[in-house]
């Protein structure tokens, strides 16, 4: 199985994953799994343009083949990654959060909007230059870590003993951004070939 076949299985796997444990599991588990939409967005956003772009169409460029048009969005970038940002961070404010709760159609909407806003960020991750690549995930590591201490710190919002936030908040650590860490440790030691 090739690359683009397995982000189309990882993809959708994660949006249904994610679908079902934002209506079935209680608000704590669905506060903290947000990156469930934004992965799956993410991995499908790559794999399409990946999948629809020709074999004759990709370029080698720092030692990766890219589609063309990548090259052809690398000026527009900063522009695509900005409109993604904005799509997904304001659901992640607490306060936001607790209104999205109670409002059904708003709740359906910060769904959509984060999944929208990875998938973006998915499809122009090919036209990102190496160091790029690595500010964005330093960034986007350190937003993580800064969201899971405020959400720590503003469980009385919630009404959540903070002791079982942060049980949740362990898990999370150990089963997403740990293994996520290691990935993009491999990608790197490849990169500058360590590996």
């Amino acid at each position: 199985m090739d690359l683009t076949q397995l982000a189309k299985y990882i993809g959708f796997s994660l949006l249904v994953v994610s679908v079902v444990v934002y209506v079935f599991v209680d608000p704590v588990d669905r506060l903290l799994s947000y990156q469930g939409p934004i992965l799956s967005g993410g991995v499908l956003g790559w794999y399409v343009l990946i999948s629809n772009t020709p074999r004759d169409k990709f370029i080698e460029n720092e030692g990766e083949k890219i589609p063309v048009v990548s090259l052809i969005l690398r000026k527009r970038a900063i522009i695509f990654l900005i409109t993604g940002i904005l799509l997904i961070v304001p659901w992640l404010l607490p306060q936001v959060y607790t209104v999205v709760l109670k409002l059904q159609l708003l709740f359906v909407f910060s769904f959509a909007s984060e999944f929208v806003g990875g998938f973006i960020i998915g499809y122009i991750i090919p036209s990102l230059k190496f160091t790029e690549k690595l500010l964005l995930f330093s960034l986007g590591f350190a937003g993580d870590t800064i969201y899971l201490l405020l959400l720590y710190l503003a469980s009385n919002i919630f009404n959540i003993p903070s002791q079982l936030l942060l049980n949740s908040v362990i898990i999370l650590v150990y089963g997403i951004k740990f293994p996520e860490g290691v990935l993009f440790a491999i990608y790197i030691f490849r990169k500058v070939g360590g590996i």
